[in-house]
């Protein structure tokens, strides 16, 4: 963790102040060059999936059978991802060095899915809401958070390797996600998203282990390879 610290005024020691923030490296990069590509990568990816997120709140806000069904707190929870930033500072030896720095995530960490097929198995005991369309998994809008980014992008794009926590603590429940892959249908030798961009092979296998869910069908999301969980409530 990494955190702006002050001297206490009684006694000895130090207090925390500010928010708490984390400093993430690479375990399998050790040298400062490889680093700050590392470092490019991450925030660019980071960068294009909060795009992304915004336009696919947007887009659930605008559908119609994502309406609440009930009253305002059935809402349904945005999709956001960390600002990522950068700090530079010198080592012992006099070298310019620099770590990935973001919020502290508080809560419960999962891993929604991943770019080599793997997906967070569906919680029937989870937390949902009830919707125009029906009973809806609050995790539902995770998952087709990546299926409507590769419709929308006319497959060009795959936002995967979702991950963070679901927040519970407003008034209205929030997904605040970090570190996503970004696989491209034009992935060449040097990707533009970095090692965890598969290409084709991680969208193909995205479309083999995808369960269309309500929300998909909400905002009329052809169904991918996989099974179609909402059919027997349409």
């Amino acid at each position: 963790m990494f955190q702006e610290v002050k001297p206490k005024k009684n006694g000895p020691g130090w207090d925390k102040v500010g928010e708490q923030l984390v400093a993430k490296e690479s375990r399998f990069i050790g040298d400062e060059r490889s680093k700050e590509k590392f470092h490019l990568y991450f925030c660019r990816v980071q960068t294009k999936a909060r795009e992304q997120a915004k336009l696919f709140n947007e887009a659930v806000k605008n559908a119609p059978l994502l309406k609440p069904s009930e009253d305002e707190v059935s809402l349904p929870p945005p999709i956001t991802f960390l600002d990522c930033s950068v700090y530079e500072y010198t080592n012992y030896e006099d070298v310019r060095c620099g770590l990935l720095v973001e919020k502290f995530l508080k809560g419960r960490f999962t891993k929604f899915n991943s770019n080599n097929g793997f997906v967070h198995n569906h919680d029937r005991n989870g937390a949902s809401i009830h919707l125009a369309v029906g009973e809806v998994q609050l995790t539902d809008f995770v998952q087709a958070f990546s299926h409507w980014v590769y419709e929308t992008t006319k497959h060009e794009l795959l936002v995967c390797d979702l991950q963070g926590v679901l927040d519970m603590e407003g008034r209205r429940p929030a997904f605040r996600l970090t570190d996503p892959a970004i696989c491209s249908k034009s992935r060449g030798k040097r990707s533009h998203y970095g090692k965890t961009d598969l290409g084709m092979k991680g969208i193909r296998i995205f479309q083999r282990r995808h369960v269309c869910n309500g929300v998909c069908a909400a905002l009329n999301l052809p169904p991918t390879m996989g099974k179609y969980s909402y059919r027997q409530q349409t």
